[in-house]
């Protein structure tokens, strides 16, 4: 199973967006192994641009696998966000609960945000940055 990131969600969904980062997303649909959490879900299909794409995208998001939220998630996000601290690195709240909840749930998280990158070099989240490199 993967934890794929809004990151990489909205790169996919975006008629102009990546076709690297499309072919990875269309891939773990096709297997069947994309998982999504709650803050997921909110950052994708909140901000869907019209009422067509927001039932499209709830739709969509029912089919995908769902990793609850528990307490546990939220104290590793917050002991990791502590961490990073300490070594000079500020992550978006929302990242780290995601990160966390890879972590917990031992999910390999695919996306395209920079700051899993950084998050990777410091713990044990196991990330893919779907993004092309230059």
């Amino acid at each position: 199973m993967i934890l794929v990131d809004s990151s990489a969600l909205i790169e996919y969904y975006r008629p102009t967006g990546s076709p690297v980062v499309r072919s990875a997303v269309a891939e773990a649909i096709k297997e069947d192994r994309v998982t999504v959490n709650g803050i997921i879900h909110v950052e994708v299909v909140a901000f869907a641009p019209s009422k067509a794409s927001f039932r499209k995208l709830d739709f969509d998001f029912r089919v995908f696998h769902w990793l609850d939220l528990q307490e546990s998630e939220f104290d590793c996000a917050a002991e990791l966000g502590f961490f990073l601290r300490r070594k000079a690195i500020t992550i978006p709240a929302t990242d780290l609960i995601i990160a966390a909840s890879a972590i917990r749930a031992n999910l390999l998280l695919y996306h395209a945000d920079s700051h899993y990158d950084v998050i990777s070099q410091h713990c044990g989240l196991r990330s893919r940055n779907l993004r092309p490199k230059p």
